[in-house]
C-alpha cells in the first residue's frame, strides 16, 4: 500500500508538471492577462494520483501488464 500511495504521487507530480508546461505554452502565450488559480495545479495532481491509484486498486495495471508480457514472449518464440 505504501508503495501504491508513493508512486500514484509520483504520477500525480508528473501530470502536475506537464499540465503546468501545457498552460504555460498553449494559454498564457495566447493571452497574457490570464490567471490561472492554483486549484488548477491541485487539480493536475490529483488527477494524476487518483488516476494511478485507482488502475492499481482495481488491478488494471497487473492485467495489462501479464497479458502484454505474454503477447511479447509468444512473439519471441
Amino acid at each position: 500500500m505504501h508503495s501504491t500511495i508513493s508512486e500514484a504521487s509520483i504520477i500525480g507530480l508528473v501530470t502536475l508538471i506537464l499540465g503546468k508546461l501545457m498552460i504555460e505554452v498553449f494559454i498564457r502565450e495566447k493571452s497574457k492577462k490570464k490567471n490561472i488559480t492554483n486549484g488548477v495545479y491541485f487539480s493536475f495532481f490529483m488527477t494524476g494520483f487518483i488516476l494511478h491509484f485507482l488502475i492499481e486498486m482495481l488491478g488494471f495495471n497487473c492485467w495489462y501488464c501479464n497479458k502484454t508480457c505474454a503477447d511479447n514472449l509468444c512473439n519471441f518464440k
